[in-house]
């Protein structure tokens, strides 16, 4: 819970110790200490932590302070372990206390130990006398922050996470107002908040997903598109754009959808998908036929032939020999593994045409055999059996498409109610 807070804490500690010039500072008799042997185990342990060999480091940096007795040592072993989670925790905490009241790194350190181990007492004492010291430290308005949070104490907690905000403006206690506001359902503080640290730092990953958010509930589709870019900008992830594309769809903007989809070349499904929206027949079906062409996979041939009778269809251009050219794609495309959707797709233009009424029930039924519950591999099956003339099956089959009012009430569907209960009058005539 604490552990991005550690960090924030004494990240100066580490650089301090990391440089020369310090440590020169810090070491009184810097003559004894100057030896190869010294210089190399504080080499070693710095070393370790760069490479993330956390145990091992801490455990040189404490036998550094157990040897020469200088603190630097013992906060670097401390933060190690409380941050990394590693043994020797308590052990270090003792050693800590005979040093709180002339380390305040060590007595924000001990107050992470209670914390985590919620004594909060002895947190709120040790927080309460840094406090008392009037240096106006972020660091101790933050921790006092975060024992009022695990009291429950939201409303004052937020106070103090303000007054660390107002003199070390960091993502990480900025997320932290942001959850209390949360808990309090003050959204417009989080918003203006949100909007504030955008302003002052940029975008960054996630103050701006958390604004994307409440701009999305808004329903602010201009800031939510200029938010979506800034985070492609800053990541180069391409979830980003194509959210940025859902968007431009979602508001009928196709077109503008199909630039941002080929200006950033996103996934060649979606720019199929938008090329067929927008009735681009010809770019669609190149592009799925040069897929195809490319890696051989076979459902971007059974694309293309659903592709071409999409066009013919829409441009009222169904002939004989279109419909021969579209079979003949499919034949060498289909077989029953592939997707449902081509199954039923196929299927039914066999169907449809009179092409192969029962060879074109089997497809169906193997589109049914994988999603058995899809209405409109349903309504296929039964528009076989009309075409067989067995009306009573296809009547029985049809009825289980009623419970979907939106596809009752598509045209298709409606055609082929009135023509089976026509089917049904004859029958009992």
């Amino acid at each position: 819970m604490y552990r991005n807070l550690l960090f924030i804490v004494v990240f100066i500690f580490l650089n301090a110790c990391a440089n020369k010039q310090n440590i020169v500072v810090v070491y009184k008799d810097y003559t004894e200490q100057k030896s190869k042997e010294f210089d190399s185990r504080v080499m070693k342990a710095f070393t370790y932590s760069h490479f993330n060999q956390y145990k091992e480091a801490r455990d040189e940096f404490l036998a550094l302070f157990k040897d020469y007795n200088v603190t630097n040592f013992l906060e670097n072993a401390y933060l190690l372990t409380l941050v990394n989670q590693l043994d020797k925790a308590d052990e270090l905490n003792e050693l800590a206390r005979a040093y709180l009241n002339q380390s305040d790194s060590l007595k924000r350190l001990s107050i992470l130990y209670d914390l985590q181990n919620l004594n909060l007492k002895r947190a709120e004492k040790y927080v309460k006398e840094l406090l008392a010291k009037k240096n106006n430290d972020p660091r101790d308005f933050e921790i006092y922050g975060d024992i009022l949070v695990a009291k429950n104490d939201l409303r004052n907690a937020i106070k103090y996470y303000q007054l660390a905000y107002k003199h070390f403006q960091s993502e990480d206690l900025l997320l932290k107002i942001v959850g209390i506001y949360a808990n309090l359902n003050q959204v417009k503080n989080i918003k203006i908040l949100l909007e504030n640290f955008k302003k002052s730092n940029g975008c960054t990953l996630k103050t701006c997903i958390l604004l994307a958010q409440i701009y999305s509930n808004e329903k602010n589709i201009k800031a939510l598109k200029e938010l979506y870019l800034n985070l492609y900008q800053l990541s180069h992830n391409k979830d980003f754009i194509l959210a940025i594309i859902e968007l431009l769809i979602s508001q009928n903007h196709k077109q503008e959808a199909l630039e941002f989809a080929l200006k950033y070349d996103v996934k060649d499904n979606v720019k199929i998908f938008l090329y067929e929206n927008l009735k681009q027949f010809d770019e669609a079906k190149k592009l799925s036929l040069k897929i195809y062409e490319r890696d051989g996979n076979k459902e971007y041939l059974l694309r293309t032939a659903i592709l071409e009778f999409e066009e013919a269809n829409f441009k009222k251009q169904i002939t004989a020999e279109k419909i021969n050219e579209i079979v003949k794609k499919f034949e060498e495309g289909i077989d029953e593994n592939a997707d449902a959707l081509y199954l039923n797709y196929y299927g039914y233009l066999l169907i449809d045409y009179d092409l192969d009424i029962k060879k074109g029930m089997k497809f169906v039924e193997l589109a049914l055999e994988k999603e058995p519950n899809n209405f409109y591999y349903i309504d296929s099956l039964a528009w076989g059996y009309y075409k067989l003339g067995k009306c009573k099956e296809a009547w029985e089959l049809l009825q289980k498409t009623f419970d979907d009012k939106e596809f009752v009430e598509s045209e298709e569907s409606k055609k082929h109610i009135k023509a089976i209960r026509g089917c049904l009058k004859d029958d009992f005539r």
